[in-house]
């Protein structure tokens, strides 16, 4: 029995290390221990103490019950989705939190597995030679799927992509350049973690992106360690399903023939386009290319401009109003609320799966008790 605990421990302990990207030796420094200690963990032959196993679990961003589970399923990561940089330690095993306890308040719940994840469009290099063509028939057919068409804008793409079984976790990342980063597994199912420091502009072209390579290249994610190197084709894409299944081809030449006719699209009509399709300059000068609907040189013109902002966004969509209209609704939170109002989960329990501190917890479920409260006596 204790031989069979020991294998255990050192096989999940090496699962989870191996998954945030970690060497054996950094972790071994990590734990104060010696390489060869560790190894020897990690094949079972060697017994980890508790104090040793609690501070391998903080390391890891594990909960120490996860080290004796008979089978466990990873979250596999698509590290190189994250724009040419490789996300710490600490913004992993927050995602990886967010992803299992978004699964576990389903469970709780009981509705576990009620949404189908989207369909996998399985991209094969040797008998696929155009990828971008490949990309723009799949984000036509996921707008079709999807029932919004060719034609119209999207409604508010974070609802639209959690309504369809996609996991979304918004995060303030310190790395301005860290968009965003993808995972999946099947027992997790599609999950994207976007950066709350970028502009919503950028928040919404990084989840249309992530979403790409989610249906596009679901056999990429794999548990390798983090690499600072790309796969060119896989990036662009992902950006040129996430061009087309925020701007539509047919959708753009249809709002300039009605908004603008045949004159020469000038900044003002790119910002309205911009507008009605909700995304940044730069997605609609690209777009407006591509369609050609304006040339070269007024291609660069729109870029320019977009680019003097820097940070921030030409004739910026107001965050604000398009998030709140997502956090209103946002699954998660729905669960957990539906969770603790109907005394399902105890409140430590629930600021786990939060990822707070009890006090906080406490507080926030007392809201809610008040909220239901004032609801009922109206």
């Amino acid at each position: 029995m204790e031989e069979r605990l020991r294998q255990l421990i050192g096989r999940n302990l090496k699962a989870a290390r191996e998954a945030m990207g970690i060497s054996q030796e950094d972790f071994a420094k990590k734990l104060g221990l010696s390489r060869a200690t560790l190894s020897a963990i990690e094949n079972g032959h060697s017994t980890l103490d508790s104090t040793k196993l609690i501070q391998a679990s903080q390391t890891l961003g594990r909960p120490v019950s996860d080290f004796l589970l008979e089978e466990q399923e990873d979250m596999a990561f698509l590290y190189r989705a994250a724009e040419r940089v490789v996300p710490d330690d600490g913004v992993r095993s927050k995602f990886r939190h967010f992803c299992e306890s978004y699964r576990q308040i389903e469970e709780i719940v009981g509705v576990a597995d009620n949404l189908l994840p989207p369909p996998g469009y399985t991209f094969i290099p040797h008998l696929q030679t155009k990828p971008n063509q490949f990309a723009v028939q799949v984000a036509e057919s996921e707008r079709e799927r999807l029932g919004v068409g060719n034609l119209e804008p999207l409604p508010n793409i974070f609802k639209l992509l959690e309504a369809n079984g996609v996991r979304i976790f918004v995060m303030k990342i310190p790395n301005p350049v860290l968009f965003g980063l993808s995972a999946f597994s099947k027992r997790y199912g599609p999950c994207v973690l976007v950066n709350a420091e970028s502009t919503i502009e950028r928040q919404i072209f990084t989840l249309a992106h992530e979403y790409g390579h989610l249906v596009m290249h679901r056999d990429r994610y794999r548990n390798l360690a983090p690499s600072e190197e790309r796969d060119t084709d896989f990036e662009e894409m992902a950006h040129t399903f996430a061009g087309r299944f925020l701007v539509p081809a047919a959708g753009l030449r249809e709002f300039v023939l009605k908004t603008i006719g045949k004159r020469r699209i000038s900044l003002e009509d790119a910002v309205s386009c911009k507008h009605y399709f909700r995304t940044s300059l730069k997605v609609i000068a690209h777009r407006l290319l591509h369609c050609e609907l304006i040339s070269q040189a007024d291609r660069k013109m729109l870029i320019d401009k977009a680019d003097e902002y820097k940070k921030q966004e030409f004739a910026p969509l107001d965050a604000g109003k398009y998030l709140d209209d997502w956090q209103g609704v946002k699954r998660f939170d729905t669960l957990l609320r539906k969770a603790a109002l109907s005394e399902l989960i105890s409140t430590s329990r629930l600021a786990e799966l939060l990822g707070a501190n009890l006090i906080e917890t406490r507080s926030k479920v007392q809201d809610w008790r008040k909220e239901m409260t004032a609801l009922a006596s109206t």
